[in-house]
């Protein structure tokens, strides 16, 4: 099994107990000028 497969498996697993599947998205935004530290 690749690391693909027990992804969807897990997303599956949530997904049919009635879970929404969100979209990942990175915790710092890219060239955001308000951040102070990176």
């Amino acid at each position: 099994m690749t690391a693909t497969q027990i992804r969807q498996a897990f997303l599956d697993f949530f997904a049919s107990r009635g879970h929404v599947i969100v979209p990942s998205a990175p915790i710092v935004i890219k060239n955001d000028p308000t951040l102070m530290f990176t």
